[in-house]
């Protein structure tokens, strides 16, 4: 029978009736035993491993999950219980922390990290050298901005381009190729802030005339707006 055929049998999109065609029977029934057991992720690990101390009870189990922040209901843990007990259970899912949140926690000042980041980013720098070779340069380089250190930049180019990441590596070279002017942004007290807010508010009244105003209209709305 064809796809659309199919859905109208069973009253399923073909969408649907597709991806069920193209995957093989055991992977489906994996799919199914793991259906559920979204919530109980964080949890599986420890569920398995009181499980396997001699803690059998699905309730029991339950109450710690809970007092742990599982959100979800009894019935998902008892299921996952009787999957251990049958041996079929599906293997506890190790935790990765997202690109973004490791970012945040090299970029963060170390002292504003909690207990539970520096836990985190400390397995994720042993698992991953590079990472943590990233996370140092990048550190120093947060260092050198927030306690205008500019004399240090020429040290720090050397050692990323030398022995750093290769996407570090390509920072620092375009770098040392502005060298005088991004070591004066690392060491004096003034920016361009004020004057980007000025560029940003000429091209707010341009835009609000659409393009079309001649430039002495422009000049006169630049100059009388506060």
């Amino acid at each position: 029978m064809s796809l659309n055929a199919i859905g109208r049998r069973l009253q399923l999109d073909r969408k649907t009736v597709r991806r069920y065609r193209n995957k093989d029977l055991p992977e489906l029934l994996a799919s199914a035993q793991d259906r559920g057991h979204g919530v109980l992720d964080p949890f599986m690990e420890h569920v398995q491993h009181r499980f396997h101390a001699g803690c059998t009870s699905s309730m029991q189990l339950y109450r710690e999950v809970l007092a742990l922040g599982h959100t979800g209901g009894y019935h998902v843990v008892h299921r996952y219980v009787v999957t251990i007990r049958k041996g079929i259970a599906v293997p506890a899912r190790s935790v990765t922390a997202r690109p973004r949140d490791i970012t945040s926690w090299i970029m963060r000042p170390q002292e504003s990290l909690n207990s539970s980041d520096v836990a985190q980013l400390d397995a994720v720098r042993s698992a991953c050298p590079e990472i943590a070779l990233a996370g140092d340069l990048a550190r120093e380089f947060t260092d050198m901005l927030r306690q205008r250190r500019g004399h240090l930049l020429r040290d720090w180019i050397q050692k990323a381009e030398l022995g750093g990441p290769d996407a570090i590596g390509i920072f620092a070279g375009s770098v040392r190729q502005d060298l005088h002017a991004v070591t004066a942004g690392l060491t004096l007290p003034y920016s361009s802030g004020i004057v980007e807010g000025h560029v940003n508010r000429i091209k707010t009244i341009k835009r609000q005339m659409y393009g079309r105003a001649s430039f002495a209209l422009l000049r006169a709305r630049i100059l009388l707006e506060p």
